[in-house]
């Protein structure tokens, strides 16, 4: 893609509206400069053109510029800004691999089908929730294979993930009282919805109850730029089962 020629204050105005995109929890109608330059985006061509062109360099896709929600960007993979489990260094490989579990199944739970990745809107969901549909996914593979079917996993990671989270507790109060221990399933749902809040994709919603979270039109585009993944194929397509099932 070629950018068209700008100015050098041009360029900074391109430069400042990514910025602000990489801020995921910046939101323009908070930040007149922003929200400024978001118009640009939105009405002015050339100066879309350009911050495309600044993407890329990035290794980035612009992918929406949405008035309450910003400039939207998705890393590609190898770009300095890919999320990365390693990006975690506090956590084992074990937690890595659990984390990893959980953040695909609570994808694969909120947008089970394609065409829910095309509805705008926030999805509600729920700690408790996300943590009985990877009981059910474990129940499923664990059937597979003391049945030998063979069920196809996408890669070695999940297979070695959902063994590890089958063997943790769904979740026991802490002495406090409201916190759930490390060792326990629960803990890293709520660790993963805890980072999509930072991450601008989620906001928690307590009024629904405790451990509610309303996922963002933000994390939906991410989801739908990552569908083809084999891990969020597979989860998806049992979670499709167990709607089936469940009626």
């Amino acid at each position: 893609m070629t950018a068209p020629t700008v100015t050098g204050l041009e360029l900074a105005a391109v430069a400042a509206l990514v910025g602000f995109g990489l801020q995921p929890r910046m939101r323009p109608l908070d930040n007149p400069r922003y929200r400024e330059l978001l118009q640009r985006c939105r009405c002015e061509r050339p100066f879309r053109s350009a911050v495309e062109a600044c993407a890329e360099g990035l290794e980035m896709d612009l992918i929406e510029v949405h008035p309450v929600e910003g400039l939207i960007l998705h890393p590609r993979h190898g770009s300095i800004f890919t999320y990365r489990l390693t990006d975690h260094e506090k956590l084992s490989s074990k937690e890595r691999l659990t984390l990893g579990l959980v953040h695909v199944a609570i994808a694969a739970r909120a947008y089970p089908y394609p065409e829910d990745l095309e509805e705008d809107g926030a999805k509600r969901i729920a700690v408790d929730d996300v943590d009985a549909f990877l009981r059910h996914l474990i129940g499923k593979l664990q059937e597979a294979t003391r049945d030998s079917e063979g069920l196809a996993l996408p890669h070695t990671g999940l297979d070695a993930a959902w063994r590890i989270y089958a063997k943790l507790t769904p979740g026991r109060p802490t002495a406090g009282g409201s916190r759930v221990v490390r060792a326990s399933s629960q803990y890293w749902i709520a660790y993963a919805l805890r980072w999509l809040v930072e991450q601008g994709m989620a906001t928690p919603a307590p009024a629904h109850g405790p451990g509610h979270y309303l996922l963002a039109h933000r994390f939906r585009l991410q989801v739908r730029e990552a569908a083809s993944a084999p891990a969020f194929a597979l989860l998806g397509d049992l979670r499709r089962t167990q709607l089936v099932e469940e009626d």
